[in-house]
């Protein structure tokens, strides 16, 4: 499966352990791209390196935890010193604690904020100058549809998603013609579940009710690179599901609320 595209392209996933991210390293490395991955686990991110380097032998992985977020700029550093360059950025990495606004801690919200919006902008600003350098390069940050939804229950991960969303939307515009583009992804229900994948086809047919394997998500969201697509929901249909939202947002809310009371979005 190795691609001209991708051979010897050099790409940092985070949140690599498990889930999209691991998704997304393994496809990536199939094709030909040396990875540097990174997540939290080091058990369980050496299984996702040992398949990895099966394709790619140069792919490299470390453990680090994003909210500590004045190490981060070191980081790109070294990643940018083991690998010659980052060509691709795929800020993945993220989590959600569910709990009504009142009763979460403050610390979880600062954490929360600091691992979905903070860290992300932070790697991002950090590898941008030898991007800009080179006048090429990708950074793609995986939102979600609570950014654009503001589903209750989930206040602070929908709100710092929404803001990683939007600084990545002003800096697609501030850096349109230096030859570095910028790409969201927005999932919705995705099975997190290893060795779970599917058909494609899924995204085109799926009306989010079903969750969509995390491999064809990875699969999309490497077509959305290569195609240098702005935006990609997952699946499809929750992006006219938004274009409705956005028509409408007090009817929408009172909707939500009238799913949350009743039990269903819990």
């Amino acid at each position: 499966m190795t691609s001209a595209k991708w051979r010897g392209r050099r790409v940092l996933v985070t949140g690599a352990s498990s889930g999209i991210g691991a998704a997304m390293t393994r496809d990536l490395a199939a094709a030909g791209a040396t990875i540097a991955m990174c997540a939290r686990r080091r058990d369980q991110l050496d299984e996702v390196l040992a398949d990895c380097r099966r394709s790619v032998p140069a792919c490299e992985a470390w453990t680090i935890d994003l909210t500590e977020l004045d190490t981060l700029e070191r980081f790109v550093h070294d990643v940018e010193a083991k690998l010659g360059g980052i060509d691709v950025l795929i800020n993945n990495a993220g989590g959600a604690a569910g709990s009504d606004a009142l009763s979460m801690p403050w610390s979880d919200i600062e954490y929360i904020t600091d691992l979905n919006y903070l860290s992300p902008v932070r790697l991002t600003l950090a590898a941008l100058p030898a991007m800009l350098e080179r006048a090429s390069g990708q950074v793609l940050s995986v939102s979600s549809m609570a950014a654009r939804t503001s589903t209750p229950g989930e206040a602070a991960y929908a709100a710092a998603k929404s803001a990683l969303s939007a600084f990545m939307e002003a800096l697609a515009a501030e850096m349109w013609d230096t030859g570095v583009t910028f790409h969201l992804v927005y999932p919705g229900l995705i099975d997190l579940t290893p060795g779970v994948d599917g058909d494609d086809s899924i995204a085109e047919t799926s009306t989010g009710a079903d969750r969509i394997p995390a491999p064809v998500l990875a699969r999309a969201m490497r077509h959305q690179l290569e195609a240098n697509d702005f935006e990609l929901y997952m699946p499809h249909s929750m992006q006219a599901f938004s274009s409705r939202r956005a028509r409408d947002i007090a009817t929408s809310v009172e909707f939500m609320a009238d799913l949350y009371h009743s039990g269903q979005l819990h």
